[in-house]
């Protein structure tokens, strides 16, 4: 009986996120107002930026809870690099606890303390999938080297 009070806790918490929802001014939504080159930089550089994080990706070892809010404000790094070979990645990191209900369907939710990554200071750096490619060397190809261009008998001798 005790765990139903808890439920009710849990489904009230899901219609306040609806109501704390923050819009842009009613200005800014007739599309009359042009946000200037200098603040479209600014605001779309490599730096931590507040994001939505899905909670059971970050413990998808526990497939048994669902968790409420399904997702939690991180600060991650996000945003562009100068060019595409730089990939924005975290340089400072810090553990944050958070505070969610955890329930096991059919009735029963408990408050749970969850720790997750946060990110504070960001850079762009090379990505990883290009400081793993090796670097192709461009060399002068001799016709011994060239499979076309020997005869099939010097083939069978040279393995």
């Amino acid at each position: 009986m005790q765990s139903l009070p808890r439920l009710l806790l849990v489904l009230v918490t899901q219609l306040i996120p609806a109501q704390m929802l923050h819009l842009p001014p009613e200005g800014n939504s007739t599309g009359n107002t042009v946000m200037k080159f200098e603040e479209v930089l600014e605001k779309s550089q490599c730096r931590p930026m507040e994001q939505l994080v899905d909670v059971e990706q970050n413990f998808p070892e526990e497939v048994e809870f669902l968790y409420k809010p399904a997702c939690v404000p991180l600060w991650r790094c996000s945003g562009c690099c100068i060019n595409e070979e730089l990939e924005c990645h975290p340089t400072l990191e810090r553990n944050i606890t958070l505070q969610v209900m955890r329930i096991l369907p059919p009735a029963s939710a408990q408050p749970v303390q969850l720790t997750f990554v946060e990110h504070q200071r960001c850079e762009c750096s090379i990505t990883e999938s290009i400081k793993n490619r090796p670097r192709r060397r461009k060399h002068k190809k001799t016709a011994s080297d060239c499979e076309k261009c020997q005869s099939p008998q010097n083939k069978i001798n040279r393995h």
